[in-house]
């Protein structure tokens, strides 16, 4: 979410002062895309306020520069000890595969593909985070087996 000093930053120096996007994303600190989409939104809010082009945009901008009507909540992954032992399990046991050399070492992929299977045998294991999360759970195991030893 863009907070609203920002957005009327880059109102003023866009519609009141005429600078160039690469300049306002200079002295905002956003991204060119960020400021793509403001000005977007500026415009789409003139357009419904119907504004002349020889208004001032500068007395309506309280009218103009809203805050975001989205508010989104990223929900923290609160992983049971069960489901992390069963992870710490399966990577260990991959982990011995790798090592021996054996073919039936798996990726961390198919390792996730797996863990999502397991699901339908133990319903209490929590399995609904992104393969990235999984990622690092696995990173975070495969540092303390380098660490520790198997």
């Amino acid at each position: 979410m863009i907070p609203l000093d920002k957005k009327r930053d880059v109102f003023i120096l866009w519609f009141v002062k005429r600078h160039t996007k690469r300049e306002i994303s200079r002295k905002v600190n956003v991204s060119r895309g960020t400021v793509d989409k403001i000005i977007e939104e500026c415009r789409g809010k003139i357009g419904e306020l119907n504004l002349s082009s020889d208004a001032d945009l500068l007395s309506h901008m309280d009218e103009i520069v809203v805050a975001s009507s989205i508010h989104r909540k990223r929900k923290p992954y609160k992983l049971t000890p069960k489901t992390i032992s069963v992870i710490e399990e399966m990577v260990t046991n991959n982990e011995k595969l790798a090592r021996m050399g054996s073919e039936d070492a798996k990726s961390t992929k198919d390792l996730f593909e797996d863990f999502q299977k397991q699901k339908k045998e133990k319903p209490n294991l929590i399995t609904d985070f992104s393969i990235d999360y999984f990622y690092k759970l696995v990173k975070k195991v495969k540092d303390k087996i380098h660490e520790e030893g198997i």
